[in-house]
């Protein structure tokens, strides 16, 4: 009788261990737990902060971009005789997308390649848009040897067609698809 005793004294001080080691692993995987809420939160914190940060330098760049535009045209501008202020006034952004337009002509003239968009985003220094509206105004000045044509996903492409290749190409392609860039372009602009 004693050792059935001391067998089920055995038993019960083993249940009451593991019970105990049980709710100290509770404890502790609850402390854990609780841990990584506290350190998922600081992170969630950061990683919005540092979208904050990407949007705010995202924003500034594109600030410096449209103010090096202006400087720019500013100082295509002010070697350029001087008008009457309504017509300074009425022409300043026409005149400042007619000298872009030239340069960039004279540019892949000088060049010739075919660039993209952010090609020439590079090479001007300009803002995306306005580049897009610089190679529409470009291709009205000099259609003939100017090409604009679209890649894949609405990717332009602008090239430098000399004399001998303009000819080449004019019997080439459709009158239709000169049509279609046109509209293409109105719509991302």
């Amino acid at each position: 009788m004693f050792e059935e005793l001391l067998e089920l004294y055995k038993t019960k001080a083993a249940e009451v261990e593991r019970a105990q080691k049980e709710a100290q692993a509770m404890i502790t995987l609850i402390a854990a737990i609780d841990k990584i809420s506290s350190e998922m939160n600081t992170k969630q914190n950061d990683v919005e902060l540092l979208g904050r940060l990407i949007d705010q330098v995202d924003r500034l760049s594109k600030e410096v971009a449209d103010l090096k535009s202006q400087l720019k045209a500013r100082q295509v501008r002010a070697p350029a005789a001087t008008t009457s202020a309504q017509e300074q006034g009425a022409s300043t952004e026409g005149k400042a997308l007619d000298n872009h337009a030239k340069s960039l002509i004279e540019i892949i003239k000088e060049r010739p390649g075919r660039y993209t968009t952010s090609e020439l985003v590079d090479m001007l220094g300009l803002n995306k848009t306005t580049v897009i509206s610089v190679m529409k105004r470009a291709m009205d000045i000099d259609p003939k040897h100017v090409k604009l044509t679209q890649g894949k996903r609405r990717k332009l492409y602008l090239a430098y067609v000399s004399d001998e290749e303009g000819q080449v190409a004019q019997s080439d392609s459709a009158p239709g698809d000169e049509d279609k860039m046109r509209l293409e372009l109105m719509a991302m602009t």
